[in-house]
């Protein structure tokens, strides 16, 4: 019996090779299952319709088709699935049109297989998950020295640790302190910053130039 807190996915790519290459990704996670997948727009929506998946694993390019059709399709249905658009495309334009189309996350297929088993689980509890990549685009507004929070030095390193895609472990591992007192200097950096999540929290410091 599947556990109630397992996130069913859909995979839509049209290439085997990538196809198979994240189905064994996202199954050697115990809490993600493959639920089906699509090559093409009609097709994935088949397979979506039939298996009520949390989130859809989306390339904006399947064939001559545009990805993004399966994503506006589903932005009509407001208890559909969760899009996380995974594309070799760092044009900020398709960024744009992803987020537009109702996505609610974007990652660069260069990504790491752990970055995008953690965006899975993140975008499958709707939280906005955009690439690094991206992080200039986000933060062009001119920095707001009035109000820059004061961080300790501990809370420097574990932002700059956060910047680089470190999971709390990690960042506790790094740094010499236990994972649960990474996650406390974390939450301390999301009020002073008033964020809610690590993609929040680092195109503010950005912005803020906290990070460089």
């Amino acid at each position: 019996m599947q556990d109630a807190a397992t996130i069913r996915v859909v995979i839509v790519e049209d290439h085997t090779l990538v196809r198979e290459g994240l189905r064994s990704l996202l199954t050697a996670a115990p809490d993600i299952e493959v639920a089906g997948y699509g090559r093409c727009v009609a097709e994935a929506l088949e397979v979506i319709e039939a298996t009520s998946p949390h989130v859809v694993l989306l390339d904006l390019r399947l064939g001559e088709e545009d990805g993004l059709e399966v994503s506006r399709s589903l932005s009509s249905h407001p208890a559909g699935p969760e899009v996380l658009v995974l594309s070799a495309h760092e044009r900020p334009s398709d960024l744009r049109a992803a987020l537009n189309a109702g996505a609610t996350g974007y990652l660069l297929k260069h990504t790491t297989p752990r970055l995008l088993v953690d965006a899975v689980r993140r975008v499958s509890g709707g939280h906005r998950v955009i690439d690094q990549a991206f992080v200039p685009l986000l933060v062009g507004l001119p920095s707001q020295t009035a109000e820059l929070p004061d961080l300790t030095p501990r809370e420097q390193q574990v932002l700059d640790l956060v910047a680089e895609g470190l999971a709390n472990r990690e960042i506790g591992e790094r740094l010499g302190i236990a994972r649960s007192t990474a996650q406390k200097h974390l939450e301390s950096l999301f009020r002073k910053f008033d964020v809610h999540d690590r993609s929040g929290l680092v195109a503010k410091a950005f912005r803020s130039r906290y990070l460089e």
